[in-house]
């Protein structure tokens, strides 16, 4: 099943990392729920390049939606890259909208390779109400 993807939170990929992360959100059944944004981006707010993202393993309850988005960034406020937070910029996203009425826990798997070859695979674990 295909899981639409929205804005979400900006995540800046740096060069050589690699990590799994696990992450729990709730989601409203049958709404649109963001599950992840990231951009790659020079302290001038340029783009460093393409982002790829894929869905690893899709939903049994819904569908999810990922690929390149326009989306807001979310530096810390020391990063000198803070000042690109307030405008929108090249990026992916993916969001997940559960079967309407379903009420339970769905899962979506998700890898991430910046421009750079760094490398992140995200596992999350939805609570539809």
């Amino acid at each position: 099943m295909r899981i639409v993807i929205a804005a979400g939170l900006a995540l800046a990929l740096s060069a050589g990392a690699a990590h799994a992360a696990w992450v729990t959100k709730a989601a409203a059944s049958g709404k649109p729920l963001i599950l992840y944004q990231a951009s790659t981006l020079n302290p001038d707010c340029s783009s460093m390049g393409a982002i790829t993202i894929k869905v690893l393993e899709g939903p049994e309850h819904g569908r999810v939606s990922a690929g390149r988005a326009s989306v807001f960034p979310r530096f810390h406020s020391a990063n000198p890259r803070a000042k690109c937070n307030t405008r929108r910029v090249s990026g992916v996203s993916a969001t997940y909208i559960s079967q309407r009425g379903y009420q339970g826990t769905d899962r979506v798997t998700i890898e991430v390779i910046s421009p750079t070859g760094a490398y992140a695979r995200h596992t999350i674990n939805i609570v539809v109400r």
